[in-house]
């Protein structure tokens, strides 16, 4: 399988999207270097599409990532009303294609960013795939649709937690399958985390949530996302706390707060830790 492979930080960043429906004859637009990655999701028919020497039918519940520096086409036209979602998204940081473990093409490097070489990690979105949960992923689509137009920094900063909860699906989605059942706990643990981050969490409640001995939910969630309960909610947190920072006019005191640490000194040093800046630099450097 063809993947794009993101080196994180910094995090691929939500641009626009939209939706559209073509009838029988219909197809989608030639482009060249739109510098743009241009993810489609089709939901009815299919769309032909190329880039370059490379040709895919993309069919319902199928995706696709169209490089931002290559010449894409369509290849034929739609034999069927067809109806897609469309969603363009960029990075600051270094990405690659990857067709097998040996080989990446097109480095890509356009900023440098002040993160220590040890906190980096990479994120792998296929390029073209079956999504394993359509309607899930639809209705995210139709939730960021529902923000278009608004340039609130509330909804901007929706904007970016909904396109980061799409990246997750796809890199999940990449992945080798594990059992169901590690799976489905490891999910579960997850949006508990989401949901509740800005409150303080404990093991306990974790398990008595999910009814599972918390050493068991931790092994579920470091098969799965590579990581325990805890460095997951702590690395949400400084996530939501980096949106917080450039999206807003919040003190650190009170984004510290809003993240759920329960002191700014405490959120300082681990917003620091992770990411070697403290949060006021963050925001003055990247703002």
């Amino acid at each position: 399988m063809t993947i794009i492979q993101f080196t994180v930080p910094s995090i691929p960043h939500y641009i626009m999207c939209g939706e559209d429906t073509y009838t029988i004859s219909q197809y989608h637009p030639n482009r060249r270097n739109i510098e743009v990655f241009d993810l489609l999701i089709v939901t009815k028919g299919a769309l032909y599409i190329g880039e370059e020497d490379q040709k895919w039918e993309v069919k319902a519940g199928e995706i696709l990532i169209l490089r931002p520096d290559r010449y894409h086409y369509s290849e034929q036209k739609c034999k069927e009303t067809t109806h897609f979602y469309w969603l363009h998204f960029q990075t600051t940081g270094k990405w690659y294609e990857v067709k097998d473990a040996n080989t990446k093409e097109s480095i890509h490097k356009t900023h440098i960013t002040p993160f220590h070489k040890s906190e980096l990690f990479t994120i792998e979105l296929p390029k073209y795939c079956t999504l394993s949960n359509p309607s899930v992923f639809y209705e995210k689509l139709r939730n960021l649709l529902l923000l278009v137009g608004n340039v609130s920094s509330k909804a901007r900063l929706q904007e970016q937690a909904i396109f980061q909860e799409i990246l997750m699906q796809l890199h999940r989605d990449h992945q080798p399958k594990v059992n169901s059942n590690i799976v489905q706990i490891a999910e579960k643990a997850a949006d508990f985390l989401q949901q509740n981050f800005q409150n303080p969490l404990t093991y306990e409640q974790l398990s008595e949530v999910l009814n599972f001995h918390p050493a068991y939910i931790s092994r579920c969630m470091k098969q799965v996302y590579g990581c325990t309960p805890q460095e997951y909610l702590t690395r949400y947190r400084i996530e939501q706390s980096k949106l917080f920072l450039l999206n807003t006019d919040k003190s650190v005191s009170e984004i510290a707060e809003k993240v759920g640490f329960s002191t700014i000194s405490y959120f300082t040093k681990t917003f620091s830790k992770v990411l070697k800046i403290t949060p006021l630099k963050f925001r003055n450097q990247f703002r």
